[in-house]
């Protein structure tokens, strides 16, 4: 169809006019910068502008600018480096913050330490009242290993005593004549009330047996309404160091809640990615029916991808076997004997919390749902058995473009590296248990088994691996259980550096780009956000940071000191460095 010469000449002039409209100023410019896009080339760029937002383009410092506005707020980055907002993989923030509004609890680097406090609370509590210290690892002590019985019964005859160290702790001889253990108290499923070899009484160590105890005070006495402030704050502080999103990685329908009643306020200044606690007992059809409860009457509770980018649904969260901590994490060879962590047996492999069958069973629904699946998998035998669950259900749903996770995977091996990159599972990781208690490990496991003992670098040439902490008690950023702080994160893996002297397999050192990649858009994959989320490109979400310094050129050992200028959320300032 011929058009006119009047009206070609009107289509002209409409399309000049459009073309000559002045772009709709940015909400927010952040120019003079080096920005780190981490994109697909890892590309740099001079300035960022952001609008409703989402980051509305990134490049020179003149083109950003010509998107100010009279109400665009402009920070300029001082040639310093501006790049994605920090991804913690693994968070449980409802639980650190109650920890910080309950009694106090207390830092314990030694022996010596654990029991002067103890004695203390002896001498300011009614005789009979229970003393526990929760989450204390015996690795990271100097003497390197738990206290005795004996030791604890030393300072506190008349009050019982648990040293909590996860799932494997040490009670005294009144918590245990308090609670009716005896030589005939019988092993919990999954379970081990340790006795001595000789005598056949109860040395005081419990593995996954915390039941047998009577009265032990669940810690969280008298705190519920001030957590939710305590929690907010928390927020804040991650903020400060440059975090923007979190997962939650073994939320109750409670935490949910408390999540979606924030931003129902608008007082969230993190994103949160919520992984549903998942218990795997039962057989097929109450699994099934269990899983479909999950998502409860609102749909907000699942399945994976559920909700929006302020709360959204991620994997369902089991606890597949013990710790590598506490010496309870399931391997494939016995753990040696030893006073570290009161080892006595010569065939004792860890625990193994969930069968391989009824895993398997559990998966495959799951999967059937549209769940994505993660575990707690700290040893190499659990992880083993989780891949093989993972196997099976492929054959049934596949699982490849759900992202099944593997949560810790301390010690993957090259066989389960290959398996991995088949079926698309990749791993949350925590390097400060590399810098904390790997020098404990290595002494105990040897260098041989400590070869697979959390390797970055093969990991990421086989699957996408993301970083996190696991942190769970406390809110300081290093003397937290465990360390959040994402720069001591970025330079355990660019170090590989341990607490107590000595650098663990420095073969596995990752480059700062590497680095960089596992607190952000490695993160965003793990939970499917990675088109949201991660990079800084235009239509992705506006969460970036400010540095106080170059994060690429610095020396190495100033990464790990890093301080964040400015943290930005969807385009608005949340925290600014005073």
């Amino acid at each position: 169809m011929k058009l006119s010469l009047s009206a070609t000449m009107l289509l002209c002039a409409a399309a000049s006019f459009v073309h000559a409209q002045p772009a709709e100023p940015a909400d927010l410019v952040v120019h003079n910068g080096k920005v780190l896009t981490v994109d697909a080339k890892f590309t740099t760029a001079e300035a960022v502008a952001v609008r409703n937002g989402k980051v509305v383009a990134v490049g020179t410092n003149a083109d950003m600018l010509k998107l100010k506005g009279s109400k665009t707020t402009v920070i300029d980055a001082n040639g310093k480096t501006v790049m994605p907002g920090l991804y913690d993989s693994h968070t449980h923030p409802v639980g650190a913050a109650g920890s910080e509004v309950g009694d106090p609890i207390p830092l314990l680097r030694s022996i010596p330490e654990v029991l002067d406090y103890i004695k203390k609370r002896a001498g300011e509590i009614p005789e009979g009242k229970w003393i526990v210290i929760r989450y204390a690892f015996p690795t990271r002590l100097k003497e390197a290993r738990f206290p005795t019985k004996t030791e604890l019964d030393s300072v506190s005859p008349k009050h019982p005593v648990l040293y909590h160290a996860g799932p494997a702790g040490v009670a005294n001889s009144r918590a245990l004549e308090v609670s009716g253990v005896t030589k005939d108290t019988k092993d919990p499923p999954a379970g081990q009330v340790v006795k001595d070899e000789k005598t056949g009484e109860p040395t005081g160590m419990l593995r996954n047996a915390y039941g047998v105890l009577k009265g032990v005070p669940d810690g969280g006495e008298g705190i519920a309404e001030k957590r939710r402030s305590a929690v907010l704050k928390l927020f804040g502080l991650y903020n400060e160091h440059g975090i923007t999103s979190i997962a939650d990685r073994n939320a109750s329908r409670g935490n949910l809640d408390m999540y979606l009643s924030f931003q129902k306020e608008n007082a969230l200044t993190v994103r949160i990615n919520v992984a549903r606690s998942f218990g795997a007992g039962g057989g097929r059809e109450a699994i099934g029916k269990r899983l479909d409860e999950l998502v409860g009457d609102d749909k907000r509770g699942g399945p994976t991808g559920a909700g929006d980018e302020w709360v959204r649904i991620g994997p369902i969260k089991m606890f597949l076997d013990g710790g590598m901590l506490n010496g309870s994490a399931y391997m494939r060879k016995p753990w040696p004997r030893g006073d570290t962590y009161q080892i006595t047996q010569d065939d004792y492999r860890g625990l193994l919390f969930i069968q391989p069958d009824q895993l398997k069973v559990v998966v495959e629904e799951a999967s059937k749902r549209k769940w994505q699946v993660t575990a707690h998998c700290a040893g190499e035998g659990a992880m083993d058995v989780l891949l093989d669950a993972y196997e099976f259900a492929d054959k049934i749903s596949p699982i490849k473009d759900k992202r099944f996770c593997i949560t810790h995977a301390n010690f993957p091996s090259q066989l389960n590296l290959e398996r991995c990159k088949k079926l698309g599972v990749c791993a949350d990781v925590q390097p400060a248990w590399l810098y904390k208690d790997g020098g404990t490990l290595v002494k105990v496991l040897g260098d041989e088994r400590m070869r697979w003992f959390q390797p970055y670098k093969s990991w990421l040439e086989y699957t996408t691996v993301g970083g996190g902490s696991d942190h769970m008690l406390r809110f300081d950023p290093l003397d937290s259980t465990n360390p959040w702080s994402p720069w001591l994160g970025v330079w355990i893996t660019l170090t590989r550096k341990l607490e107590r002297g000595g650098v663990h397999q420095p073969g596995e050192i990752l480059t700062r780009e590497q680095a960089i990649r596992l607190y952000t858009i490695n993160n965003a994959f793990l939970h499917n956000e990675e088109k949201e989320k991660g990079s800084l490109e235009a239509g992705k979400l506006g969460d970036l940071i400010v540095l106080d310094r170059d994060l690429m050129t610095c020396p190495v050992d100033e990464v790990r000191d890093m301080k964040v200028t400015h943290t930005i959320v969807g385009g608005k300032v949340v925290y600014q460095k005073k």
